[in-house]
């Protein structure tokens, strides 16, 4: 049996995600662990208590999500495994009892407040917003103070509402109804070596000098590789010290994009590979 750790509790849009990845082993049973915190995945992965472990990095509205991208920079030694993208549909939930009440809060995990933030300024303009550690673990709050009198929502994913016995008073609350978010799905074996028809992810650093990010990011473009993604994130050393996120789209000759990497490495101060993996259609 196969555990997968995702971030959980039950109905999550992580859940989702993982049990689309499940589908795609070639095992013969597999069985998922929700965790509280993004932390306690890496955690569960790193340790050995879970085979894999399953995570958002980018939502299409916000952004990269900061604590997988930095747990995966500075943090881990795992490696990205496969990736998919989710069509991300957010509802606003509340328990029965409470339908029909003004609500007073409203509660869901950042990324998906962030997501949502014309809809809930337009429409509850009063309401207190509180953040979550997950969009399940908001509608599983929201159902909890329900039965003190509270007319608490929560904003999520359907599954979630389902679970924790809520009911959709909204669909589709999400500012931009094209909203999607990639996940991850992580591991301890070394996927570095680049596949053809993969990703590739890698960050760096390079020496603080006029023309270094430029020269470094040409060397893709001589092997012409296309680049998917580029961000930074602080080094959290010292202000101004930055490193480099990048994804490389799936290449024809995985040779060329090993080649690149190598010369890539050798003009950084600072060089991890993340992995090469396939992309999962959901």
């Amino acid at each position: 049996m196969i555990k997968i750790a995702y971030l959980g509790p039950e109905g999550t849009f992580s859940e989702q995600a993982a049990r689309c990845f499940t589908r795609t082993m070639d095992a013969e049973g597999t069985s998922l662990s929700p965790l509280a915190s993004i932390e306690d995945v890496f955690e569960a992965v790193e340790t050995g208590a879970a085979a894999y472990g399953v995570l958002p990095i980018e939502n299409s509205i916000e952004g990269g999500v900061n604590a997988t991208i930095d747990a995966l920079i500075f943090d881990s030694d795992l490696f990205i495994s496969k990736q998919l993208t989710l069509p991300i549909v957010q509802n606003l939930m509340i328990s029965e009892r409470n339908a029909g009440r003004k609500i007073t809060n409203i509660i869901s995990h950042p990324q998906a407040l962030a997501q949502c933030r014309k809809f809930i300024n337009r429409e509850y303009p009063d309401a207190v917003i509180e953040a979550a550690a997950s969009t399940a673990e908001a509608a599983r709050t929201a159902a909890r103070r329900s039965e003190n009198g509270e007319a608490v929502a929560a904003i999520g994913p359907k599954n979630s509402a389902d679970v924790y016995g809520l009911k959709i008073i909204q669909e589709n609350v999400q500012d931009n109804k094209n909203n999607t978010t990639q996940f991850v799905l992580l591991t301890k074996d070394d996927t570095s070596a680049p596949k053809k028809g993969c990703n590739t992810s890698v960050v760096f650093s390079t020496r603080d000098e006029p023309g270094e990010l430029y020269r470094v990011l040409g060397i893709f473009a001589i092997w012409n590789l296309n680049m998917t993604r580029i961000l930074s994130r602080p080094t959290k050393n010292r202000q101004g010290e930055y490193v480099f996120f990048i994804e490389i789209s799936e290449c024809a000759d995985a040779t060329d994009v090993s080649d690149a990497l190598t010369m890539i490495k050798r003009k950084t101060i600072f060089f991890k590979n993340l992995g090469s993996y396939q992309i999962v259609n959901v």
